[in-house]
């Protein structure tokens, strides 16, 4: 038997990533009263990117509570090394890379914003969002989830973490 489990509830977040960059758990919705499975482990892989793409453009509003993102970046812990060259690890986010669109079990994408070329990934089934993005003009295709926006499996019987 599995629970889901938030990004700030675990007390060591490396645990969530396997020793070849990969998500270690599955993902689900981070509403507890969904159970929306939205990625399975070992298929996305550990990535810092600026966060800045992952706000919603003034005037537009979450589909559901806020609380999602205020809760995550209040007590935001880093699953990686910050190894930024730049100094700007402020500005920089985990997210969980995906190249191929199909590799998702569930997912769901608003429309293109005109100004940025974003499309924000939301949970398929009630619509959480965003929990990550898709830029669309980059040059590399790539669908981000953010670490700290998604919920994990965690197996209760044993205490292991699969």
């Amino acid at each position: 038997m599995s629970e889901n489990r938030a990004f700030d509830n675990f007390s060591d977040p490396k645990t969530l990533v396997t020793s070849k960059k990969q998500n270690a758990l599955d993902i689900y919705c981070p509403q507890s009263s969904c159970k929306c499975l939205i990625l399975r482990a070992n298929i996305g892989t550990l990535v810092e990117r600026p966060k800045e793409k992952l706000t919603l453009p003034k005037g537009q509003n979450k589909t559901q509570p806020s609380e999602i993102s205020e809760t995550s970046n209040k007590n935001e812990k880093k699953v990686t090394e910050g190894n930024n060259k730049e100094g700007n690890s402020s500005q920089l986010q985990g997210f969980w890379q995906l190249t191929d669109l199909m590799a998702f079990e569930n997912i769901g994408f608003s429309k293109t914003i005109i100004e940025t070329g974003v499309k924000y990934i939301c949970c398929a089934d009630c619509n959480t969002g965003p929990l990550g993005y898709h830029d669309t003009v980059a040059k590399e295709v790539e669908y981000l989830i953010a670490v700290d926006k998604v919920s994990y499996a965690v197996i209760q019987e044993t205490g292991i973490e699969a």
